[in-house]
């Protein structure tokens, strides 16, 4: 679930104030702001542009294509009514426009003059030529129909109460939803018939609904899914029961279903928008997404395809594409739950790059990974807070909070998945003073396996720079810093911590058997030092839209968000890539195959 399956994302020319799919599910309309003089036509695959279609500027609130995928719809705003095009061609089929005198000849009190401003939803006659909509205002709403091929409104009809932001084609009516505590209940008018609307069901509602509340219904299968409050439901009207009642949700905003109702989706006031797939016992979690961007100037938009598939979402510049089913490559051990124990990880690659150590920091037991089987090769139960890990070929090395403590590493491919304690440890050196006295501090050990670096509170109370000889405890130098996460350079004669998003170093100079420590900053404009480990190896590159490239430019793989929300969260060694966000329950490592 927490490997997000999106297809792509991308940001449109303007801002995008409406979008539809086509009845195939194979083409995305997209229309934007005021100034905007053109209707795109997006590949649903790929998100790029496969037509444009002219138009003057104005607001728009309806977006259709037409039942048979055929035509488009754009229209209930300004200046035109509504004005449709020839997918095929392009050309523009007819423009509505009424004047103000056809509008009051429908509405002869005028109470629904330029009513059409407020259109919410629209739908198809059978035979296409016909088009009725939905439009609403503060004081009045109404159905209205009109002829594609007369060009003109023929017929209208105002409404009462509660009306739901549907209206749907039945035989050669159009019906609509009136919703009330306790009750739904369907209405039928028809496309050019004079008579008013005749009531056709009745369905209950849960007694917690409320149709001042944010709601929207299915009438394929009259389910009414509402927001209450931080909560949203899913409710069955023709089974009297409720599908869904979630409450771990931030703020629930717009909501969507599929055409046959196998998908919900919910986005929230933030960057998450959340899919439930339809069960026996009712809607299930079935994905959590994530925008690819946090550069969202206004609540998603989700709009499912109508076959399922694909979840489109917009806001602002910005849309993003999902696959609902379940992703091709799936982390089953990673979980979309909220993570308690929210430290930072620390981790160790070998040399030769066959085996990592990795650890939560501050916690006691550590995993020796075979990065040739992926399978675990030793779990160690230090009986220690961990700050530091190395690893090399048959040694794993686990700085603590006062020791220093070596294990021998199992021999042989088949001593894998195996388990030890403080009791199987090789070697115990103690430091001769305590690295931390309160914070929690972070080490790291240099590849020659000689020197221990620790940032944290030294005993003095101020936050430092430690640098420990690793073969007898003994403290060798110290400087004040503000600082965490120190790594050693490859020759081991430097060491760098991060501070933020930018990295400090520390040359060790050996001076008559003592060491002293030097600082040179690494502005935002300077390269990050050689070797560092949130820097890609091997020419490999991360774009700001979550893509790795190759040496090449040959994109590999794409990365959820939450896994590059900052650099120093990665770990880099030869073409394996490790994440250590906190926010994830455990280490993820890639190795990045060309």
């Amino acid at each position: 679930m927490s490997w997000d399956p999106v297809i792509v994302a991308t940001k449109n020319l303007g801002i995008i104030y409406r979008a539809a799919w086509s009845p195939c599910s194979r083409f995305i309309a997209i229309d934007g702001s005021w100034f905007m003089t053109e209707v795109q036509i997006l590949d649903a695959v790929t998100l790029r542009r496969v037509k444009s279609l002219t138009r003057l500027p104005g607001f728009t609130r309806l977006l259709s294509f037409s039942a048979e995928g055929h035509s488009l719809i754009r229209g209930g705003g300004e200046p035109e009514d509504f004005i449709s095009w020839d997918l095929q061609t392009g050309v523009l089929v007819s423009t509505i426009s009424p004047e103000q005198g056809e509008r009051e000849c429908h509405h002869p009190s005028g109470f629904f003059r330029h009513l059409e401003k407020g259109a919410v939803s629209i739908t198809y006659s059978g035979c296409g030529t016909m088009f009725g909509v939905l439009s609403k205002r503060h004081d009045a709403t109404a159905i209205i129909t009109y002829n594609l091929l007369l060009g003109r409104s023929v017929g209208s009809y105002p409404v009462k109460g509660p009306v739901a932001d549907v209206i749907w084609t039945y035989n050669k009516s159009i019906r609509f939803a009136t919703l009330g505590p306790g009750s739904i209940t369907t209405w039928e008018v028809g496309f050019v018939s004079e008579n008013p609307a005749t009531e056709v069901e009745h369905l209950p509602t849960p007694n917690s609904f409320d149709p001042s509340e944010e709601f929207l219904f299915l009438p394929t299968l009259s389910r009414l899914s509402f927001v209450l409050e931080d909560a949203i439901f899913v409710w069955d009207a023709k089974c009297s029961k409720l599908l869904l009642s979630y409450v771990d949700i931030d703020r629930p905003r717009e909501m969507s279903f599929s055409s046959d109702g196998r998908f919900f989706a919910c986005a929230t006031g933030g960057p998450e928008i959340y899919l439930w797939k339809d069960s026996p016992t009712g809607y299930t979690l079935h994905q959590k997404f994530v925008s690819a961007t946090r550069e969202y100037s206004s609540p998603w938009k989700p709009l499912l395809s109508p076959d399922g598939r694909s979840l489109l979402a917009f806001s602002g510049l910005t849309l993003q594409l999902w696959h609902t089913t379940d992703p091709t490559t799936s982390l089953s051990s990673v979980s979309t739950q909220a993570v308690q124990d929210a430290r930072p990880f620390v981790l160790g690659f070998s040399p030769d790059h066959s085996l990592a150590a990795a650890a939560r920091l501050g916690s006691d037991m550590t995993t020796v990974l075979d990065l040739r089987t992926g399978i675990p090769r030793l779990t160690i139960d230090t009986g220690m807070t961990i700050y530091g890990l190395g690893v090399a070929e048959s040694t794993v090395v686990v700085v603590g909070d006062s020791e220093i403590v070596t294990w021998n590493l199992p021999k042989g491919d088949r001593a894998l998945n195996a388990t030890a304690n403080i009791d199987d440890s090789v070697r115990i050196i103690a430091f001769d003073h305590l690295p931390s006295s309160g914070l929690l501090p972070s080490a790291a050990i240099s590849p020659d396996f000689n020197h221990i670096a620790v940032v944290g509170v030294d005993v003095e109370g101020s936050v430092g720079l430690n640098l420990y000889d690793a073969t007898t405890g003994n403290h060798l130098a110290g400087i004040q810093l503000v600082g965490e996460m120190p790594w050693f350079a490859p020759d081991g004669h430097k060491v760098w911590y991060r501070y933020l998003e930018g990295a400090y170093e520390r040359t060790i100079v050996k001076d008559n058997e003592s060491y002293s420590l030097k600082l040179e900053h690494l502005g935002p404009t300077r390269r990050q030092p050689e070797g560092c480990p949130w820097t890609p190896s091997r020419g490999y590159k991360i774009t700001d839209d979550g893509w790795i490239l190759s040496s090449n430019g040959r994109r590999l793989l794409w990365l959820p968000p939450h896994w590059r929300s900052t650099k120093v969260n990665r770990m880099w060694s030869g073409r394996f890539l490790a994440f250590l966000h906190h926010q994830l329950p455990e280490v993820v490592i890639l190795e990045l195959l060309e």
